[in-house]
């Protein structure tokens, strides 16, 4: 497939230009790349009167190169996301200028003012290592953010919210197969065999090694990709975890924003949550392992932050009876859980490991992931846990 790759300044300003959006900018327009994620190249085009983000999907795995080829059409699940997320969440998701589908391209709102939540968690814990108080993070918030932004979005989309035709239609336009087979392929099977793309520190050798054999793990596993396959709730994100969320201050109020939803399908409530419980709770073992006890305490009880917000918004709009939203939520944390194994055992033994362990001191990294691969086998077995339980409806 081809089409003019964004590669550099030169290029991007020529297409803000082409596409009459350079001029608004003002004068003096400087570009700078700032890809960080594995799929796409992000470029910040700011000018003396505002700034743009601007995203192409290149035809392959941005980080793999041409070896890895995937569609480019990926980009347009992303601008059907977010403009379904402009109805239900709009304070708590980028705007969209404009939608080129014939480059790739999608032109969004400079959000260059706040920080990626995951960088901002490890840079509490490098600030730690290096004997430097932490920066104040609202991390309370954030979660609640993001457990409301679950909640509207999976509330306006699900089966109680839509008719027949309405969820037909809906499934039908959020296809995204190219996207889900990759989630099937890097989050649920290629960790649990040997695979070229799996990596993981010398101290897990025996844990990976029994990983291969377990069957207990191997039938949990294949539940999961059961649900995932099969169980389609409502509209996901797809992909949330902390490197999709953007915090920080705006007017001193705390700023919420999540991007990236090109994962995004028609599929299982708990999906979003679990990959979101998973990252913070490697967070919060990466705070544990440069001894910053109250960091690690703020980042589990952001998980509970998280399902609380999650369960006022979703049980705001139900019309059922208590008993069957409290055995609805039961399965939908259950489902999360379950998720959030896969999910942490992929950043330990698969691909595409998490930024907290691999940046802390050399020492602590072996202990910090056999940490996150037990945690992880337990979620992913038990559906829980294992720590005190989340808060759930009154009987």
């Amino acid at each position: 497939m081809t089409y003019p790759l964004l590669t550099g300044a030169d290029d991007v300003r020529a297409y803000l230009h082409r596409h009459g959006l350079l001029a608004p900018l003002g004068a003096g327009v400087e570009v700078h790349e700032v890809t960080a994620g594995n799929m796409n190249r992000v470029f910040l085009a700011q000018g003396a009167d505002g700034g743009v983000a601007v995203k192409q999907a290149p035809p392959w795995v941005q980080v793999a190169g041409p070896d890895w080829p995937i569609d480019p059409r990926r980009i347009a699940a992303e601008a059907r996301a977010y403009a379904r997320l402009a109805d239900v969440a709009p304070d708590t998701v980028p705007r969209i200028l404009a939608t080129d589908l014939d480059d790739y391209v999608l032109v969004m709102e400079d959000l260059s003012d706040l920080h990626v939540l995951r960088d901002a968690l490890v840079s509490q814990v490098l600030e730690v290592a290096a004997g430097r108080p932490p920066a104040d993070l609202p991390l309370a918030s954030v979660a609640g953010a993001v457990g409301r932004f679950v909640a509207a979005l999976t509330g306006a989309t699900g089966e109680d919210a839509l008719g027949p035709d309405e969820r037909r239609i809906l499934i039908e336009e959020s296809a995204n197969p190219d996207l889900c087979a990759l989630t099937v392929d890097v989050v649920l099977t290629e960790p649990y065999a040997p695979h070229p793309h799996n990596s993981w520190h010398p101290a897990l050798d025996g844990r990976v090694a029994a990983l291969y054999r377990d069957a207990e793990v191997r039938d949990a596993v294949a539940s999961v990709r059961t649900v995932f396959d099969s169980a389609e709730e409502a509209l996901l994100h797809g992909d949330l975890h902390t490197g999709s969320v953007m915090v920080g201050f705006r007017d001193g109020a705390p700023v919420t924003k999540v991007f990236d939803p090109e994962f995004s399908f028609v599929g299982p409530i708990g999906m979003d949550l679990g990959l979101f419980w998973a990252n913070l709770a490697i967070a919060g073992v990466a705070a544990r392992a440069v001894g910053a006890a109250q960091l690690a305490e703020q980042r589990d009880a952001a998980i509970g932050a998280s399902w609380a917000s999650f369960v006022d918004g979703w049980s705001s709009a139900w019309t059922g009876t208590d008993a069957a939203l409290r055995a609805r939520l039961n399965r939908i944390e259950g489902d999360a859980w379950r998720f959030a194994g896969v999910e942490a055992m992929r950043r330990v033994a698969g691909y595409s490991h998490a930024a907290d362990l691999e940046t802390l001191p050399a020492e602590a990294i072996g202990t910090a992931s056999a940490e996150v691969f037990d945690r992880a086998r337990t979620w992913l077995v038990s559906g829980r846990d294992g720590g005190p339980p989340l808060p759930r409806l009154e009987a």
